[in-house]
């Protein structure tokens, strides 16, 4: 069986200029993602998808990992993730003679993640019969009981029917989460061109929960930078500690 991981990076970013290749703390951003991915026992081949030659430029100074350059036209701010993720299967298909069963698709701006998380969810994916496997985190909001400003300015209900309802009784729901994404390559390809949310995770999609908030960060504001840079300290604080422990010092 091959599995192929894609890390997708674009250029252009707008909130946080060039954010894939933002130093943080000596690294640029998208390194964390591929140092974790280059980690991974079970992944035969990683790739760098993008359309930036700046990018390509940084990635191909710092690791040795192959990079596929993205068209224009699957790298717009609209251009829906599975595109880019087929350019880079078929390109593999044509020019390395490769063809992967399962793609593993890893945020480069989501870069914290808990050691051996990828492929745990490559096996959980493995073990199953599921078309997908997701890392999610426990949504703190209860969509239900938000309100919406209607026309004259007024907050009103979301939803009309849920007065009495205690926050207790509604089903917890789970967010996605970009930073591992497991999927059957076929099902990329049945679904090619259907716009819908997700629809290329296929019907029977199966978690990792993500329990700690630190594995979920999206980088996409400069606040998330900050916060960012925190957690790296604190990891290095208890790697540190931890360390200095084993060693009886």
């Amino acid at each position: 069986m091959h599995i192929l991981g894609i890390i997708p990076a674009r250029g252009g970013s707008k909130r946080v200029k060039d954010k894939n290749i933002l130093l943080i703390k000596g690294k640029p951003l998208i390194g964390y993602t591929i140092e974790d991915a280059l980690s991974s026992r079970l992944m035969d081949k990683v790739v760098v998808s993008t359309d930036s030659d700046q990018i390509t430029k940084v990635v191909k100074s710092a690791y040795d990992i192959e990079v596929i350059k993205r068209p224009s036209e699957f790298a717009r701010d609209d251009s829906p993730i599975e595109e880019g993720l087929l350019h880079a299967i078929e390109y593999l298909a044509k020019e390395k003679n490769y063809s992967p069963d399962i793609v593993v698709w890893m945020s480069a701006n989501i870069p914290i993640r808990k050691e051996g998380a990828i492929d745990q969810v490559i096996e959980k994916l493995c073990s199953s019969d599921a078309d997908s496997c997701i890392t999610c985190r426990i949504a703190q909001e209860v969509p239900e009981v938000m309100r919406i400003i209607n026309e004259q300015g007024l907050l009103v209900p979301l939803q009309a029917d849920v007065a009495g309802t205690r926050w207790q009784e509604f089903p917890q729901r789970y967010v996605l989460i970009g930073s591992i994404v497991a999927l059957r390559t076929q099902n990329l390809f049945k679904t090619r061109g259907i716009r819908k949310a997700h629809i290329y995770l296929g019907e029977r999609v199966i978690p990792v929960i993500q329990e700690n908030s630190m594995y979920s960060l999206e980088v996409d504001n400069p606040d998330e930078v900050d916060l960012l840079e925190y957690y790296l300290e604190r990891l290095d604080y208890f790697e540190t500690k931890n360390l200095r422990s084993l060693s009886g010092s």
